[in-house]
C-alpha cells in the first residue's frame, strides 16, 4: 500500500481461483472487450488496464492480474500477485468443486499476502439456475464467516464485474486516504 503522504495513482487487484471458472473472461469484460465462449487458459498470468474515476473526481489506474488457475501454477501466481492491494477470489457457480475450493484459496491468501482487500465473485449467473450447483445460503454463511463482499457476476452478460471492481477499488482507495491522513 501508499506510505503516508504518497497518492495512490495505480490500484493492483490479482483474480484467483481454480481453472476455468472465467477470471479471463471478467477481465475481458471489465475492459470492454467481447464474450469470448472459448478462451485458452491462462498459463502464468495477464495484465489487464483500466483507468475509474473516484468519489473525490481523481483518476486512478485500475491494473487486473489475471493468474492461472491450475495448481501448477499457483507458486507463480502469488510470486506475480505479491504486491497487489486486493484479490478478488472467484468461483464457477455451477462448478461445486470451484466454490468448495474457496477456502483453500483464503488460507493460501492468508499464507502468501499481507491482508489484501477481498472480495468473493461467484461467476457463470447467466446460466440457468437449475444448473447452479451453489446455494446462495452456502455463499451467504461463507462471506459472513470470512467477512467477504460477494457479488454475482456473469462475464458473458457483462453483469455485476463494474460493480465489484468499483467497490473493491473504492474500498482500497479509502483505506489508503484514511492512511494519509493519519
Amino acid at each position: 500500500m501508499a506510505e503516508n503522504n504518497i497518492e495512490l495513482k495505480t490500484i493492483k487487484i490479482g483474480l484467483l481461483g481454480d481453472g476455468h471458472v472465467g477470471k479471463s473472461a471478467i477481465c475481458n469484460a471489465f475492459i470492454g472487450l467481447e464474450f469470448a465462449s472459448e478462451m485458452v487458459a491462462t498459463i502464468g498470468f495477464e495484465k489487464f488496464e483500466k483507468k475509474i474515476l473516484m468519489d473525490d473526481g481523481k483518476e486512478i489506474k485500475l491494473v487486473l492480474l489475471d493468474t492461472a488457475g491450475q495448481e501448477r501454477f499457483r507458486s507463480a501466481a502469488f510470486k506475480t500477485i505479491r504486491s497487489v492491494h486486493g484479490i478478488a477470489l472467484v468461483f464457477d457457480i455451477c462448478d461445486r468443486k470451484t466454490f468448495d475450493n474457496v477456502n483453500l484459496w483464503l488460507n493460501e491468501i492468508k499464507d502468501n499476502l499481507d491482508n489484501p482487500c477481498l472480495i468473493l465473485l461467484g461467476n457463470k449467473i447467466d446460466l440457468p439456475e437449475d444448473q447452479w450447483k451453489v446455494k446462495q445460503e452456502e455463499i451467504d454463511e461463507l462471506c459472513k464467516q470470512k467477512k467477504l463482499e460477494y457479488f454475482p457476476t456473469s462475464a458473458k452478460n457483462n453483469e455485476g464485474i463494474n460493480e465489484a471492481f468499483t467497490y473493491i477499488s473504492k474500498t482500497i482507495y479509502k483505506k489508503v486516504e484514511i492512511k494519509k491522513q493519519d
